[in-house]
């Protein structure tokens, strides 16, 4: 009979612990203000894209921290876009349309509960008989193949 082999069970990756608990505060600051981490990760003195995926995907403390910024940023999308309403003129309109439209779609996929579009209500659509078997509306279509009512 061959030897077992001794089988470690998996571990759970613990988070980057070179990305400070300031730098952490940053980020989720940044991130409530509607930065992503991409944004983020490209200011001075803060960790790569990697290194922050990696440790809000090991990590279900900073996750949690993370979807929290992440619903405070819809807050600071609202925000702008009613700055942006407030500041419409006359003759730019289509311009400032364009912007809040796009804003609109970013929140309604954000925070897509609170924003998002409203289930449609499902079309009834009439049967075409009656109980009894008959068709409810009978139409007659008469056409000249020829064109000589004209």
């Amino acid at each position: 009979m061959p030897a077992c082999k001794k089988t470690s069970a998996p571990s759970t990756p613990e988070p980057d612990l070179s990305i400070t608990p300031e730098q952490w505060e940053r980020i989720f600051s940044l991130a409530e203000e509607g930065q992503t981490l991409r944004q983020i990760s490209t200011q001075a003195g803060m960790p790569a894209w990697e290194q922050m995926r990696h440790s809000l995907r090991t990590s279900q403390a900073l996750a949690t921290r993370y979807a929290r910024a992440r619903v405070l940023a819809a807050e600071a999308f609202e925000d702008r876009l009613l700055q942006e309403v407030q500041s419409i003129s006359g003759d730019d309109t289509a311009a400032m349309r364009l912007r809040i439209e796009t804003l609109k779609w970013i929140m309604s996929k954000r925070a897509p509960s609170r924003y998002g579009e409203k289930a449609a209500a499902e079309a009834t659509v009439e049967p075409a008989a009656q109980a009894d078997g008959r068709p409810r509306t009978i139409r007659r279509v008469i056409v000249d193949p020829v064109g000589k009512g004209k």
